[in-house]
C-alpha cells in the first residue's frame, strides 16, 4: 500500500497522480473526502475510457491535466486550490522523485502535511 497508508488518518486529502502513478492512487481510494489531480500527457489516448472513468468514480470533480494539450501544469498551485475547495487535510502525490520532491517541499513550506514515496536509496 505504500505511502496511501497514511490517507486514512485523514478526514480530507487531495490525492495527485503523474503518468501511471495513477495506478496506486486508484488502487487504494480512501474513504474519505478527496480531490483527485492526475496530470499526464493525452490521457485518454494513453490509458484508455476505463483508467478515465475510474478517475472520474472516484471524484467527479478530478483535475484532469493534458499535459501534451496544456503543457505542464503547477501542480503545487493545483493542490492548494483543491485544497481549499474541500477544505483538505493533507496532499498525497504519487510521481517521479524530482515532481514528488518540489510538491512535497512546497506544501510543507506552508505547513501542510504532504507525503509521497520516500527517495532515499
Amino acid at each position: 500500500m505504500g505511502v496511501m497508508r497514511v490517507a486514512s488518518l485523514f478526514r480530507s486529502v487531495v490525492l495527485i497522480g503523474t503518468g501511471s502513478g495513477i495506478g496506486p492512487l486508484l488502487g487504494h481510494v480512501p474513504p474519505c473526502r478527496l480531490r483527485l489531480i492526475w496530470s499526464t500527457p493525452s490521457p485518454l489516448k494513453t490509458f484508455g475510457h476505463g483508467i478515465l472513468d475510474s478517475v472520474y468514480k472516484a471524484d467527479p470533480e478530478a483535475v484532469v491535466w493534458d499535459t501534451r494539450e496544456d503543457g505542464r501544469p503547477n501542480l503545487v498551485e493545483i493542490a492548494c486550490h483543491a485544497m481549499q475547495e474541500i477544505d483538505a487535510e493533507a496532499v498525497i502525490i504519487i510521481s517521479n522523485e524530482t515532481v514528488t520532491r518540489i510538491v512535497v517541499g512546497a506544501m510543507e513550506r506552508k505547513c501542510v502535511p504532504a507525503f509521497g514515496a520516500i527517495w532515499d536509496s
